[in-house]
This record gives structure tokens, C-alpha cells and sequence, in this order.
């Protein structure tokens, strides 16, 4: 029989959010990655908050006991989430999230408000995708109303709130939405990739592709036929950059086709 493992967070037994979050970062503390690897990951992610340097899988194990040791105490944990978020650093942030994301009884409109809370405080893509895929993903598959929200995030100076707008719409492959609404969600998700097709920020272009992508995969048609109108509209150079990566899920004769109407205008 195998060793229990022992833990990497020595958890108080009551909840109370300050001596957990306390043991949270005494846990960062002791498992601090080197100088090296912090310096990997402030380049893999510019604009990163101050960073104890410690690897997702940690974390993400950090948050589960956390789960475990708290279960059903889902006030508890969100005051715990609350905590560790205004802590500001990389580890906090990403272990209130995933608490966020394995909290599966905490309330659509709850996790949509909280969500919205810490938006402001985003300053990394790292940060905005785990948001996205513990919050805003979350509800759009619940809640699919939110997209009326959504579409005008894309009008936000805040490139983050934008680059969230897109990317809570890559989980709506995790909906089961009848035919007539899921072509109606996709199509609505092209509108808003059409809106941000000349958007400068590098952040944008990448989650344009990711969500012409996703929307490829789900419905390849009504994919192509967008990519193809944009096409022949004579675009800018940037919208026509980000259409020409998107352009590589493409079967091998449409995206020959799609780049060749590209580069011809």
C-alpha cells in the first residue's frame, strides 16, 4: 500500500480566508522555482504579475486541496478566492481561479459578477484565458444571454476585456445547444472576430484565430463562407495576417482558395 501523500499546503481546519490564504503563500514560499525558470515564464508571459516562479500542475494540485479540505463550504471557498486575488501575485491569482473552476455548485450569476470583478485587475494573457475558462466559459454555456454582454466588450479601450470577449466564446464547445442556436452563437461569434479583424494588439489577432478556429471546428461552412467574404473585401494587412492563421485549419483547397483571393486584392 502506497504512502498517503502528504500535503503542500498545511491548511488551517477552519476556512477562515486570511490563515489559509497565509498558508498559500508560505506554500509558494517553500516551493519557489529558480531564478531560471522565473525568468521563462516572465518572458512566456509579458506584463506577468510578481511571480513565486511555481509550474500551473502545482498550482492547480495547491487548489484541489484546497477543495478537499473545505468541500461544500462553497461561501467559504469564494471568500478564500476573494483573498487570494487581492494578494496580486501570479500564484494567488491563478489558485483562486482554479477554486473558481472546480466549484461546480457556485451560481451562474454569481460566477458571471465575480468574473466581471476581477476583469479589471487582468494585465496578462495568462490570466485572461483562466479567467475566461473558470468564469466567463463557464456561464455562456449555461447562459448563453450573456453574449448580448459580450458583444459589446469588443468595444472596450481595455485590450483584455476585448481579448476576454473572444475567448469566453471558444467555450461554447463545451454547450449543448440545439442546431438552430449553436449556428446562431457561432455566427454571432464571427461578428464580433469581424469587429476586431483590424485590431492592432497582437492579443487580439491571436484570440481572433483561436475563435475563427473553434468556430471551423463546429461549423466548417458557415466558417468559411465569413473568412471567405473578408476575403474578398479587400482587407487591411492586419485582418488579412490573422485570416491567413486562421486559414490553416481550413481544408487544403479552401485555404488555397481563401489565400489566394487574399493576397490578390
Amino acid at each position: 500500500m502506497s504512502e498517503p501523500k502528504e500535503s503542500s499546503v498545511h491548511l488551517p481546519t477552519d476556512p477562515n480566508p486570511e490563515q489559509v490564504v497565509a498558508a498559500l503563500t508560505d506554500a509558494f514560499q517553500t516551493r519557489a522555482e529558480d531564478a531560471h525558470y522565473q525568468s521563462l515564464i516572465s518572458t512566456a508571459v509579458p506584463g506577468i504579475s510578481p511571480t513565486y516562479g511555481i509550474r500551473v500542475p502545482v498550482l492547480r494540485g495547491m487548489a484541489k486541496e484546497i477543495l478537499r479540505m473545505y468541500k461544500n463550504q462553497t461561501s467559504a471557498l469564494q471568500d478564500i478566492c476573494q483573498e487570494s486575488w487581492s494578494m496580486g501575485t501570479r500564484e494567488h491569482k491563478l489558485v483562486a481561479l482554479f477554486i473558481f473552476d472546480g466549484l461546480k455548485d457556485l451560481a451562474t450569476i454569481d460566477r458571471w459578477k465575480i468574473g466581471k470583478r476581477f476583469l479589471p485587475d487582468v494585465g496578462n494573457w495568462e490570466e485572461c484565458d483562466q479567467l475566461c475558462m473558470a468564469l466567463f466559459g463557464r456561464v455562456v454555456v449555461e447562459d448563453p444571454s450573456v453574449m448580448d454582454e459580450l458583444e459589446q466588450w469588443i468595444d472596450e479601450p481595455n485590450f483584455w476585456v476585448r481579448r476576454a470577449a473572444l475567448v469566453t466564446t471558444v467555450y461554447l464547445r463545451n454547450g449543448k445547444f440545439d442546431d438552430d442556436q449553436a449556428v446562431e452563437l457561432d455566427a454571432r461569434t464571427l461578428a464580433m472576430c469581424a469587429g476586431l479583424l483590424n485590431d492592432g494588439e497582437k492579443y487580439i489577432r491571436k484570440a481572433v484565430d483561436w475563435a475563427v478556429r473553434e468556430v471551423i471546428k463546429r461549423h466548417y461552412n458557415l466558417a468559411f463562407e465569413w473568412m471567405l467574404t473578408k476575403a474578398e473585401s479587400a482587407p487591411s494587412s492586419t485582418a488579412r495576417s490573422t485570416l491567413n492563421l486562421a486559414a490553416k485549419k481550413l481544408e487544403e483547397e479552401d485555404r488555397a482558395r481563401l489565400v489566394e483571393i487574399l493576397y490578390s486584392n
